[in-house]
């Protein structure tokens, strides 16, 4: 008797990891995809009980309240929506530094799925622009939403500091806008020292410096354009392909690199920006009749 074996069919919408992500106005989204299928609650995400008394009450499905919890908290991170398919294993480092980085994140990965009602050390990805700095620590944020369940959140710093202003016309306070990343267990801080380092600028950072290191139970990651030195950068031909005029402790102060020093570790980048090398799709031009 000849037998066959069972296909099992795997979900060409999100092979079968049961979410979508996509970009939604700029921001990361994630939705159940249509093979999620609850036997619990019938996708209504509560179930009915009885209590000792034989009282009917509703209570938050045991199946899938987890799952969806890990949803709304990525879409509630501010991940913006270009990210959507950003993972440790698509990123391609070039170079040695950049292949120690990737390395780096994954061992954070591993050290936090250990120990993690343990504080790790945060990290500082610093370098160039185009160097992957951003995909890395976002990749690391959205794995430890979906598989750990961690309340974290993204700000990309300069982006925050334009919010602000903008608030200040209606009337809402600085603390109304910067006390959710602040409370947020695992942070992303995106474009560190990015700004004219004015005086107002560097009390928004202190404030952000002083509450996260203070804070013995949160983790906080970062990028920056900027290295702990001035430098220059040659390609493989020994030309100069960008100098930075200023170090990070010129932007932001000995007393906020000290800080961030004890937060977490520095971990340097370098080589050409990427995004010079991406060549944009040729126009098509269409003749008149």
């Amino acid at each position: 008797m000849s037998s066959t074996k069972k296909q099992i069919k795997v979900c060409p919408k999100c092979g079968d990891k049961k979410y979508n992500l996509f970009n939604h106005e700029g921001k990361l989204r994630a939705k159940l995809c249509s093979c999620f299928i609850c036997y619990e609650c019938d996708g209504e995400g509560r179930t009915f009980h009885q209590d000792d008394k034989g009282m009917a009450f509703l209570a938050d499905c045991s199946f899938c309240f987890s799952f969806r919890k890990r949803l709304r908290l990525l879409n509630d991170s501010g991940i913006p929506g270009k990210f959507s398919n950003a993972t440790l294993e698509i990123y391609q480092p070039i170079g040695l530094q950049n292949k120690k980085a990737l390395s780096r994140a994954k061992d954070f990965l591993d050290d936090f799925r250990i120990s993690p009602k343990q504080s790790c050390r945060g990290l500082l990805f610093m370098g160039g622009p185009g160097l992957g700095k951003t995909h890395l620590v976002v990749s690391i944020l959205k794995q430890l939403i979906l598989e750990e369940e961690v309340h974290g959140k993204f700000v990309d710093f300069f982006q925050l500091l334009s919010d602000i202003r903008h608030g200040y016309s209606h009337d809402q306070s600085e603390m109304s806008l910067i006390e959710p990343y602040l409370n947020s267990s695992v942070l992303v801080i995106d474009e560190l020292a990015k700004g004219r380092n004015n005086e107002w600028e560097q009390t928004i950072l202190d404030q952000f410096i002083s509450s996260r290191y203070n804070a013995a139970d949160k983790i906080t990651l970062f990028t920056t354009n900027y290295s702990d030195r001035c430098s220059t950068s040659n390609d493989k031909n020994g030309r100069i392909t960008s100098l930075q005029k200023q170090s990070l402790e010129e932007k932001v102060g000995d007393r906020i690199l000290s800080r961030l020093a004890q937060m977490c570790d520095f971990i340097k980048m370098e080589g050409e920006d990427y995004r010079t090398k991406i060549k944009p799709p040729p126009r098509i031009i269409h003749q008149k009749n």
